[in-house]
């Protein structure tokens, strides 16, 4: 599979276009209405970025999130894989919350362009790869603006969870929701396990509400969080997912879910400021914000150890 020659084959046309051992129908279909963006838009812009986009989702379990008939369609929500898949397109057996296990979508770059054939606007990814499921190798806190809530405050609150993580030495990095949010994302290495990492993101959350008791809660009631950013700590759990860095979102203008650097939170105004059009060029000229990333080995047991210490104490 060559993503270039994937764009190459869409850009001459067709309604149907077969590459590196798929088929791609129904192009020309629109998915987003308010901007006229197509399938075919969205699978160009799925090959463009899938070098950058593919190492974040190797092998991890998916969830699709399809829209066969564009966004504002009823979306099917598809992790389990049903009947046969062509060659390359990666699934696995994972377990399951309540035992068991369940063959699902596990990421590649055929995956993801399947995906894409399968009208996946989104791609949602667990936080542990195949071979180690059982040990997450990021941490993920999810700020969520109550309503009424400006995306000024969000920024606010993800500079804090930014001090507060640098001071415990593990290297935050963040990247927009595509939606109303920040998600603040934690190397972990692979070193510890779900457990843990959910007591260490629990911390982190608490100790950022406990400092900024008016700008971020922790509250689970929606109706009781008040003009505030809930930093919602709770996706961090075995077979919980987060959408992947690089995804399409499901909203007006097509927007991503965009890796940044720290400085770029001075100038930003919103969630959705990034979009299926400006990405591509981005990477092209400046390659992406969160390269290494995954290569750091993480020191979330040793930040855990001192929460845990300065809690007792």
């Amino acid at each position: 599979m060559n993503p270039e020659r994937l764009v190459e084959a869409l850009d001459g046309g067709g309604r149907t276009v077969r590459h590196g051992g798929l088929t791609f129908t129904h192009l020309d279909r629109v998915m987003w209405p308010e901007s006229g963006y197509t399938k075919r838009d969205m699978v160009r812009y799925y090959a463009q970025v899938a070098r950058v986009m593919v190492p974040y989702i190797a092998d991890r379990g998916l969830m699709l999130k399809r829209y066969v008939g564009g966004i504002e369609s009823e979306p099917v929500v598809q992790q389990r894989v049903t009947g046969r898949v062509p060659s390359g397109v990666k699934t696995a057996a994972l377990p399951l919350a309540r035992g068991g296990r369940a063959r699902r979508y596990v990421g590649s770059l055929e995956t993801l362009l399947y995906a894409a054939q399968l009208d996946a606007v989104e791609l949602h990814a667990w936080h542990s790869r195949v071979e180690t499921v059982e040990r997450p190798d990021w941490v993920v806190l999810d700020l969520d603006p109550g309503r009424g809530v400006g995306f000024a405050r969000v920024v606010e609150v993800a500079r804090l969870l930014r001090d507060i993580l640098d001071d415990l030495n593990v290297g935050p990095v963040v990247k927009t929701s595509g939606s109303r949010g920040l998600h603040v994302y934690v190397p972990a290495g692979a070193r510890v396990d779900y457990a843990a990492a959910a007591r260490f993101a629990r911390l982190v959350a608490e100790r950022a509400a406990s400092e900024a008791p008016r700008l971020a809660t922790v509250e689970r009631t929606v109706s009781a969080r008040g003009r505030r950013v809930y930093v919602d700590h709770l996706q961090n759990a075995r077979g919980k997912l987060a959408v992947a860095p690089y995804s399409l979102r499901a909203r007006p203008g097509a927007p991503v879910s965009m890796p940044l650097h720290w400085e770029e939170l001075d100038g930003l105004r919103s969630a959705r400021a990034f979009t299926l059009a400006d990405v591509p060029a981005r990477l092209a000229a400046e390659g992406d914000a969160w390269r290494g990333v995954l290569r750091r080995r993480g020191s979330v047991e040793r930040a855990l150890a001192r929460l845990e210490a300065e809690r007792g104490g």
